[in-house]
C-alpha cells in the first residue's frame, strides 16, 4: 500500500516537476510591450508560400531564402529611441557562442545587392542553453554588443542595444529560437502549427507570456507636428514636440501601424480646446501591408490657433474576421 502511494504521488507530482525543469525566457530586451515596444512579426509556421502566426493569424511574412519568417520581431519606436538606447538582454542563462559588432545601421535598401550575403542578421549574438536550445539576438546596434565569444551570461545579462543592422528596414529586435536545427516558435515551443493559440509548454516564462498577448496589428507610434509631416522624419524621431506656438502654419496628426489589412479602416481626428472637430479622415484600406503611414494635417485659417490643448485620436478597426478596434490619444499644447 504504501508502495502505490507513493507511486501514486510521484505520477500526480512529475508534470509539476517536468516544468520547473523546463528552459524558460525572459523577455529578451529591456522594453515595457505595447508602450515602449511592440511585435511587429510572429514567427511562421506555415512551410513554403503563405504565412501563419502561432495564434492562426497572418502577423508575420515569408521571409527569403525558405519563404519563412524565424524569430519574433520587437520593434522600437524610432530611431530616436535606437541613439537613447534599448537594452537587448540574454532571455536565459548560457553560453555565448557567436558575436558581430562592426556592421552599419542603416535601411538595407539603401545597401548594394548583395552586401548583406550570410550577414541577414547584422550585429548580433547567440547563445547556446544548458538544454541545447540557442537564442540568437539580431540587427543591434553597431559598437553595442558588450560580450564575448565563450563568455557565460546570466538571465538578463545586457548584450547590446536595439539597432537598424542588417537585412531591416526598421529598428528591431530579431528574437530568433533553435534546437536541432529547428526553428520554435517561443508561443507554442513547436516547430509547426498545432493548435491556435499558446501551446501546452511555450518558451516564454510567466511573466513574458503575461506581457505578450496576442495583437496582430499595433500603432506603434504617432504624434503632432507643426507642418506635413513625412514618414521618414516621424521615423527618425523628430517629431517630439510638447507645445506649439500659435502662429504655427499647421497642425498635423500622424500615425504609423503594423499589420494593415486588406478591409481595415484608419482614422486620424483632430479636436480643439473646446471639443471641436478641428480635421478628420478615414482612410479604407485595400492592400495589406506590413507597415503603413497615415497623416492628416490642417492649415491655420486665421492669424493664430486658438490656444489650448489640442487632442488626437489614431484608429484601426479591422472588420474581417472577429471585428475589433484599436486606438491611441495625444495632445498638444498651443499657446
Amino acid at each position: 500500500m504504501r508502495l502505490f502511494y507513493s507511486l501514486v504521488v510521484f505520477l500526480l507530482l512529475s508534470p509539476a516537476a517536468a516544468d520547473e525543469g523546463r528552459l524558460r525566457l525572459g523577455l529578451p530586451l529591456d522594453c515595457v510591450p505595447g508602450a515602449t515596444c511592440w511585435i511587429a512579426n510572429y514567427v511562421d509556421l506555415k512551410p513554403g508560400k503563405g504565412v501563419l502566426d502561432y495564434n492562426c493569424g497572418v502577423a508575420t511574412y515569408d521571409a527569403p531564402p525558405d519563404d519563412r519568417h524565424k524569430g519574433t520581431d520587437f520593434a522600437v519606436r524610432d530611431m530616436a529611441e535606437v541613439r537613447r538606447g534599448v537594452a537587448v538582454t540574454a532571455a536565459a542563462p548560457g553560453v555565448v557562442i557567436g558575436v558581430r559588432d562592426s556592421m552599419q545601421d542603416v535601411d538595407f535598401r539603401s545597401l548594394p545587392q548583395g552586401r548583406l550575403d550570410n550577414k541577414e542578421c547584422g550585429n548580433g549574438v547567440r547563445i547556446k542553453h544548458d538544454n541545447e536550445l540557442i537564442t540568437q539576438y539580431c540587427h543591434l546596434r553597431r559598437n553595442s554588443v558588450i560580450v564575448r565569444e565563450g563568455e557565460r551570461v546570466g538571465r538578463g545579462k545586457p548584450l547590446g542595444m536595439v539597432g537598424l543592422s542588417g537585412m531591416t528596414m526598421f529598428p528591431h529586435l530579431h528574437f530568433q529560437v533553435e534546437k536541432a536545427k529547428k526553428i520554435l516558435d517561443p508561443f507554442s515551443g513547436a516547430d509547426e502549427m498545432i493548435r491556435c493559440g499558446p501551446g501546452e509548454q511555450p518558451l516564454w516564462d510567466d511573466a513574458a507570456l503575461a506581457a505578450l498577448p496576442y495583437r496582430p496589428t499595433a500603432i506603434y507610434n504617432s504624434g503632432f507636428a507643426p507642418l506635413v509631416p513625412k514618414d521618414e522624419d516621424a521615423r527618425e524621431g523628430l517629431y517630439r514636440e510638447a507645445k506649439f506656438p500659435m502662429d504655427t502654419l499647421h497642425i498635423a496628426l500622424w500615425a504609423d501601424i503594423f499589420n494593415v489589412q486588406d478591409g481595415d479602416e484608419a482614422t486620424l481626428a483632430i479636436t480643439g480646446p473646446k471639443g471641436e472637430k478641428v480635421m478628420e479622415k478615414t482612410n479604407k484600406i485595400k492592400k495589406t501591408q506590413a507597415r503603413r503611414y497615415f497623416f492628416i494635417a490642417k492649415r491655420r485659417d486665421g492669424s493664430i490657433w486658438t490656444p489650448g490643448i489640442y487632442r488626437g485620436e489614431a484608429k484601426l478597426v479591422r472588420k474581417n474576421g472577429d471585428p475589433k478596434e484599436y486606438s491611441v490619444r495625444q495632445e498638444i499644447t498651443v499657446r
